[in-house]
C-alpha cells in the first residue's frame, strides 16, 4: 500500500490513542528547535513506547511489522547502497523481490528517504517496519568492515590488489579484538566468505566478505603465519604476531579444507589481558580455600576437567602461578603452550620426532621437577606415567575430558588405571564451565517464576521470594545482553569415603551422590548460586549444564 504522505504523523497518533493534543503541540514546539524526528521526540520524553509507536504504523498504513533479529538478510542487497546514504536516514535493505527492494525501516512517513532508495536502486520500495535501534545496530555490525571491502571491489579490475585486501584482512582482525573475540573463522559459502567471531563462548556472525577477494583474504593471512600460500589441499598451522591498542597479540591459525574452499580459523591470544589468579576465576572464597588445601600436597595428582572451551588451561595457570616460587621446580608440557609464565619451564608436544605427552613426561623426570603440568592425559599411555611420576613424590596438574569430577576417576578406570594406583594418587579434581555474565548495564531483576523458584529450591536453600535477572541487550554488550564469562566449578575432594568408592569401582553416579552428602555442590548447583547472585541467566546455567539434567 503506498504511503498516504498527505496524513500528519501526529494524526496518526491521535488516533491511535497513544498520545492527546498538549502532548501532541509539546513535541512539535520541541521539533521546531531541535529539528528531530516527532517519533524520536516522543521516544525520548517517555510520552510512548517505540513498540507501540510501530504497532500505530503498521496497523494505519497496512505495513509488516518485522523482528530483525529472525530475519535473514541478503548480503548483496547491502553492497548495492552507500553507507552514508542508509545511516542518514536510518533504513536497512533486506532484499530485492520482484523486482522491488524490501526496505525497513522506522518511519514510513520519510517519503524523501524512500525516494533517494528508490532513485540507488533503480527499483520500486517496499517498506517495512522494525525499530531504530535494531536497524542502527544492525548496520553497524554489517558495515564497520564496508568501506575496506568496497576498496577491494573496486580494485578487483586493476593489477594491484595488495593494498585493499592488506585492509579487509587488518579490519577483520581489528574488529574482532576491539569486540573481545577468542576466536575469528573465515568459512567459505557458494557466494560469500562468511566471518564469524566467537564472543563469551558464542559464535556471532559479523560481515561477509565478496566471494571474488575470499582468496586473497586467506592467502593475505597465510603471508602473515608464514606459511606456503600454493598449499590448499592439507591443513596448515601457524602463528601470528598483532599489536592493536598497545598491546601486543599472539594468534594462531589453522586452516581446513572445505568443500566450498579453505577455511580458517584464528585463536586471539593475549596475555597481559589474563589474570591469572584465583580472584579473576569467579571462585568463592570457600572453593578458593579448598584448592590450595589440595594443591599444597607434596605429591600426588590434581585433575582439572570439561569439556574443550571450559577454561581449564586459565584454571591450571592459576594454580601454577599460585604454586610458583623459587624454591619449586615446575616444568610444563602443552600442546601448545598457550601464555608464557615467568619463572617456569614450558615445552610444547611434537609428535613428528615423538615428543608425545607420554615421552615429554619421562624427559620432565630427569629435570628434578617438584612440579608436573600435563596439557592433557588423552590416552593410557599418558595417564599410566602420570600416575607413576605422583607416585614417586611429585606434584601433577593435569586436564582430562570428561563431564563432572566424579567421571574423571571412572574415565582413568576406563584407560586401565588400576584402582588402588588412583585411589593413591589422585588429590582432587575439579570440573568447570564457564557461563556468560549478564551485562552490569542493561540486565533486568524481575521476580523468579514459580517454576524456576521450585527448581533452584531443591537444590539450594532459598529464604522467602527470589529475585533473578535476566538478558536485555545495549550498546555496551553488543545487543547481547551479556558481557565477559564466569567459572562454575564442582570440586571433589578424595576424602576416605571416595577412596573406598575408587577401591570399588563405583559408577559416576554414585560418587557423585557421595561428594553432595559431604556437602560438595555440583556444577548445576554452582550455576543456581549464580543465579541468585544476579550474575547470570537462569537459561544460561541450562546451557552449560545439560549434561546434569534438571
Amino acid at each position: 500500500m503506498a504511503i498516504k504522505d498527505n496524513v500528519r504523523f501526529g494524526d496518526v497518533l491521535l488516533k491511535s490513542g497513544l498520545i492527546n493534543e498538549a502532548q501532541l503541540e509539546e513535541a512539535l514546539a520541541l521539533q521546531k528547535v531541535t529539528k528531530k524526528k516527532l517519533g524520536e521526540i516522543l521516544i525520548e520524553k517517555t510520552l510512548i513506547k517505540e513498540s507501540d509507536l510501530l504497532k500505530a504504523l503498521s496497523e494505519f498504513y497496512q505495513l509488516p511489522l518485522i523482528d530483525l533479529d529472525i530475519v535473514t538478510i541478503d548480503p548483496k542487497v547491502l553492497g548495492l547502497f552507500p553507507m552514508e546514504l542508509l545511516e542518514k536516514h536510518n533504513l536497512l535493505p533486506l532484499e530485492i523481490k520482484d523486482q522491488n527492494v524490501i526496505v525497513a525501516t522506522n518511519d514510513p512517513l520519510d517519503v524523501l528517504a524512500l525516494q533517494e532508495i528508490r532513485y540507488v536502486s533503480g527499483r520500486q520500495v517496499k517498506p517495512v517496519l522494525a525499530g531504530h535501534k535494531q536497524i542502527t545496530d544492525y548496520l553497524k555490525k554489517s558495515y564497520d568492515l564496508m568501506e575496506s571491502f568496497e576498496v577491494a571491489r573496486q580494485a578487483q579490475d586493476s593489477n594491484s590488489q595488495e593494498s585493499p585486501i592488506i585492509k579487509v584482512v587488518n579490519s577483520i582482525i581489528s574488529k574482532a579484538i576491539r569486540e573481545g573475540a577468542s576466536d575469528i573463522h573465515l568459512e567459505p559459502q557458494k557466494d560469500r566468505l562468511r566471518v564469524r567471531f566467537r564472543i563469551d563462548g558464542m559464535l556471532f556472525e559479523k560481515l561477509n566478505v565478496p566471494h571474488n577477494i575470499y582468496r586473497k583474504v586467506i592467502s593475505r593471512l597465510k603471508i602473515m603465519a608464514s606459511l606456503d600460500v600454493t598449499e590448499n589441499r592439507k591443513p596448515q598451522d601457524g602463528r601470528i604476531s598483532w599489536s592493536e591498542g598497545g598491546q601486543n597479540y599472539d594468534i594462531r591459525f589453522s586452516t581446513l579444507l572445505d568443500i566450498n574452499g579453505e577455511t580458517v580459523s584464528l585463536r586471539i591470544l593475549n596475555a597481559k589481558s589474563i589474570s591469572h589468579t584465583f580472584d579473576s576465576l569467579g571462585l568463592e572464597q570457600s572453593e578458593v580455600d579448598q584448592i590450595k588445601e589440595l594443591i599444597q600436597r607434596p605429591y600426588g595428582i590434581f585433575l582439572v576437567t570439561g569439556p574443550t572451551g571450559a577454561g581449564k588451561t586459565t584454571t591450571l595457570y592459576s594454580i601454577l602461578n599460585h604454586l610458583n616460587r623459587v624454591s619449586s621446580n615446575i616444568i610444563t608440557v602443552e600442546d601448545p603452550v598457550e601464555y608464557q609464565l615467568e619463572g617456569i619451564t614450558q615445552t610444547n608436544i611434537n609428535p613428528h620426532v615423538d615428543y608425545t605427552f607420554a615421552n615429554a613426561i619421562r624427559y620432565i623426570l630427569r629435570h628434578d621437577p617438584n612440579i608436573i603440568m600435563v596439557g592433557e592425559i588423552r590416552d593410557m599411555e599418558t595417564a599410566e606415567v602420570s600416575v607413576r611420576a605422583a607416585l614417586t613424590g611429585h606434584l601433577v596438574l593435569a586436564t582430562l575430558h570428561t563431564n563432572s569430577a566424579a567421571g574423571a576417576i571412572t574415565r582413568l578406570q576406563e584407560m586401565n588405571v588400576e584402582s588402588f594406583l588412583l585411589s593413591s594418587t589422585v588429590v582432587g579434581v575439579i570440573a568447570q564451565r564457564l557461563v556468560r555474565r549478564l551485562c552490569p548495564h542493561c540486565k533486568i531483576e524481575a521476580k523468579a517464576s514459580e517454576e524456576i523458584h521450585e527448581i533452584i529450591s531443591k537444590e539450594l536453600s532459598i529464604q522467602g521470594p527470589l529475585t533473578i535477572a535476566h538478558p536485555k541487550g545495549c550498546d555496551k554488550c553488543f545487543n547481547t545482553g551479556y558481557s565477559g564469562r564466569v567459572g562454575l566449578f564442582e570440586i571433589l575432594k578424595v576424602t576416605q569415603e571416595i577412596h573406598n568408592l575408587i577401591l570399588k569401582k563405583s559408577s559416576e553416579q554414585e560418587i557423585t551422590k557421595m561428594m553432595v552428602e559431604k556437602g560438595m555442590k555440583t556444577l548445576r548447583m554452582a550455576g543456581y548460586q549464580k543465579v541468585i547472585d544476579r550474575v547470570t541467566s537462569y537459561e544460561e546455567v541450562l546451557r552449560v549444564t545439560l549434561t546434569e539434567g534438571v
